[in-house]
């Protein structure tokens, strides 16, 4: 199989099939029968995210991204924690882009530093500003689109930066998909995702996911047994149904945010619109080098007048639904400084280009031309 949609609705699946059935079963156990001389790690139980249910969703994952070994958490965040306590420990230092998702921003201004864990702060845009990490840096950590500025770093270059100084490179490609971005291949060691969004794409679970090479998630699963933050077997099940449809959905995910992108930007009610698929966006370039053109199902704008009429048009969209997460059929707006960055100090998400009156919008699969209908009911046409 070389097609993702083929590996999408074919890679992993059981042969034969489990009872004939087409869609693997869920297998609905928290506990399995021990092999004689399993250790800890190895026997069977759910916690041990190491169930039928794990098994082929693992292998599915392995294959549409092309990594040798992958791990499903709990959430998006139980993918993101586990991974960096795995590799990281008091006295060691993260290199983390300057750009990054609120809840990863809040772990690692106030737990990683109070275990004493150092953070160095990186423009992942801007090469020629890295020089050398501090001593005891073993991770570099960055997004492959910005949530919710949409910036693009130089990956190329950070992943040749990392192995001339011996780090881990750790890249969150929520934004991106397999669809759109491929990290292993750019020689990233490990990505995670937040398997609530596109990787399921129907806004019924919570799940995560690490993907990568197989000794660092081996190390990754075995901190995960341990804390707790496995997933179960039906949220499993609905993951892999998910992930069948992940290049359909996002096509039309990509086709929708450019029409609404394009509507917005030059807007008079609009200072500045985030969308790296429209060419004045200053990672324009690479965006058609990278993702083929395409800038992902997210967009952000800044309204020009303020908060009060940011605020205004997240609640009076009839298609929209005001709502946080990202990556369904579904369209959903919200404005980040009171959902996924509320949590960030204020100053800060000033400095990160986000401002009260910014406001994202998620696009899901409806028709394109029916959700700028619906913007320019509420924020009135360009002209």
């Amino acid at each position: 199989m070389d097609g993702l949609q083929s590996k999408l609705v074919h890679g992993g699946e059981p042969r034969p099939r489990i009872g004939g059935a087409v869609i693997p079963p869920i297998f609905q156990s928290a506990t399995y029968e021990q092999v004689p001389g399993s250790g800890y790690h190895d026997g069977r139980y759910i916690r041990l995210s190491n169930t039928p249910s794990h098994d082929h969703l693992h292998e599915k994952l392995s294959i549409v991204c092309g990594a040798e070994a992958a791990l499903v958490a709990s959430s998006g965040m139980a993918a993101i924690t586990s991974t960096l306590l795995a590799l990281l420990g008091s006295g060691d230092t993260v290199v983390a882009q300057d750009l990054l998702y609120g809840g990863t921003e809040s772990f690692f201004s106030g737990e990683v530093q109070r275990w004493g864990i150092g953070v160095h702060r990186i423009d992942a845009c801007d090469p020629d500003s890295w020089g050398s990490p501090p001593a005891g840096s073993r991770v570099v950590y960055c997004e492959a689109i910005t949530n919710p500025t949409c910036r693009i770093g130089d990956f190329k270059a950070l992943t040749r930066w990392a192995r001339e100084h011996d780090l881990i490179s750790v890249i969150d490609a929520t934004f991106a998909t397999p669809a759109l971005l491929r990290p292993i291949e750019l020689g990233f060691d490990l990505e995670v995702h937040s398997a609530t969004k596109a990787l399921n794409g129907h806004g019924d679970i919570a799940a995560g996911v690490v993907v990568g090479r197989e000794d660092l998630v081996k190390k990754i699963r075995h901190c995960l047994d341990h804390l707790g933050g496995h997933l179960d077997a039906h949220a499993c099940f609905l993951l892999h149904r998910g992930i069948r449809t992940l290049a359909l959905r996002v096509e039309r995910q990509c086709q929708n945010a450019l029409l609404l992108a394009r509507f917005l930007d030059g807007h008079p009610a609009v200072s500045i619109t985030h969308y790296p698929a429209l060419e004045r966006h200053p990672d324009h370039h690479r965006c058609l080098e990278l993702f083929g053109g395409k800038g992902g199902g997210v967009l952000s704008f800044d309204v020009s007048s303020g908060v009060e009429e940011a605020e205004r048009i997240t609640v009076s969209t009839q298609l929209m639904t005001t709502a946080p997460s990202l990556g369904g059929v579904e369209t959903l707006i919200i404005r980040p400084a009171s959902s996924s960055h509320a949590a960030v100090d204020p100053a800060v998400r000033i400095r990160m280009g986000i401002p009260d009156s910014l406001v994202r919008i998620a696009c899901g699969v409806e028709d394109g031309f029916d959700l700028v209908a619906d913007l320019v009911r509420v924020m009135g046409d360009r002209n």
